[in-house]
């Protein structure tokens, strides 16, 4: 029976090939379970990494293993100042941001990863948000090529470091804050508004700080008596420093609701 022959040599091998897959899943190599932690970290510092705990240390106290800082310091805030939240070293804001009470992980849910650009969308997760928002950008800088401050790593909606302390509580309380008209003084313009400009309110408008919150101060800001606080408009001559922002020196008594100046935009307490 030539058939049934073959038809038992088919089965046969049939059963040893399914023996040796058998076999050969079974001695398959297994990953090894993942005792450690694995971290993203900030990459590109040259001295300083921090990762996604918050941890900051040396480059070569990083475990290039795991991506985690092996020692150092969790949310480390040593080198920010958290009046304006800006930081001498990009490591130290991401650090710092990442603090519980600063609330990154919320707060990155709510923040447009470019502003004013919806289409961007927020931003996936906490150390994203940080890595973000701690770079360089424009609202940090003068000239174009120069630091406002030595702090220009900010976590802060505002985006730049303050020069001066915070405003006291209330102190600009029923004061509308308005940007004047080019060649016009205060008194002028908060009339054609029909208010007055309030002479003992200027001083806490008389600082770059509350300049940069209302113009662009492109050019820098500069402290010089009877110049402030103004603005000289994009389109004026060279000579007269276009977008620069003038502030008056603290305690400066020529500080007047009716001064104006040849192509600058005061800047108004109106009541």
């Amino acid at each position: 029976m030539p058939a049934v022959a073959g038809q038992r040599l088919l089965l046969l091998v049939l059963l040893a090939f399914c023996r040796i897959a058998n076999a050969e899943r079974r001695l398959l190599v297994r990953d090894l379970p993942d005792k450690g932690p694995k971290c993203r970290n900030t990459v590109q510092g040259l001295l300083l990494v921090a990762d996604d705990r918050g941890v900051i240390c040396k480059r070569d106290e990083l475990n290039y293993a795991t991506g985690c800082c092996s020692v150092g310091q969790q949310y480390d805030c040593s080198q920010c100042n958290l009046n304006d939240k800006c930081c001498s070293e990009y490591e130290s804001c991401v650090s710092c941001c990442l603090a519980p009470f600063h609330d990154a992980v919320n707060i990155a849910k709510q923040v447009l990863r470019s502003p004013r650009h919806k289409e961007s969308g927020v931003w996936g997760n906490a150390f994203d948000y940080c890595k973000g928002v701690c770079r360089t950008h424009s609202r940090s800088t003068a000239h174009e090529n120069a630091y406002i401050s030595a702090r220009h790593h900010c976590f802060s909606q505002l985006g730049r470091p303050m020069l001066s302390d915070p405003l006291p509580p209330g102190a600009l309380d029923g004061v509308e804050v308005v940007v004047g008209l080019k060649n016009e003084a205060c008194d002028t313009f908060c009339l054609r508004r029909k208010k007055r400009c309030s002479q003992e309110h200027l001083r806490w408008l008389n600082s770059c700080d509350r300049l940069r919150e209302h113009f662009g101060c492109e050019a820098g800001c500069e402290m010089v008596t009877g110049l402030g606080p103004s603005y000289v408009d994009g389109n004026a001559p060279k000579p007269e420093r276009p977008a620069m922002c003038f502030a008056q020196p603290q305690g400066a008594t020529t500080l007047s609701c009716s001064v104006h100046e040849e192509n600058h935009m005061m800047l108004c307490p109106c009541v």
